[in-house]
């Protein structure tokens, strides 16, 4: 599937893995279905990533989060630099809800 996309495509996509930037792969290509599902799941982690920086302050149970979340979001960059549209864990059944 690389293949198949664009490089500006991909590069576009992976604005949504990065904090508070996951609003501008949507403005840029806003009719692009790859760009749009990894901008949903971006801003997914963008908020998920308050509640654990959030926890982190609270108890131990904020270092297991914050592990879980980078994974995650690890996943959804390498996603992205592969060409691939998958489901990221917990997130991807979120994003799948909204829109934006």
């Amino acid at each position: 599937m690389i293949e198949k996309l664009p490089i500006k495509t991909r590069l576009i996509s992976l604005l949504s893995y990065l904090p508070i930037l996951f609003f501008l792969p949507l403005g840029l290509l806003k009719d692009n279905e790859f760009v749009h599902y990894h901008a949903k799941q971006g801003a997914i982690l963008f908020v998920s990533s308050i509640v654990v920086i959030i926890s982190f302050w609270i108890s131990v149970l904020g270092w297991v989060f914050l592990a879980v979340f980078l994974v995650v979001w690890l996943a959804g960059i390498i996603n992205v630099l592969t060409g691939k549209q998958e489901r990221l864990p917990i997130v991807g059944l979120i994003a799948e809800k909204i829109s934006l």
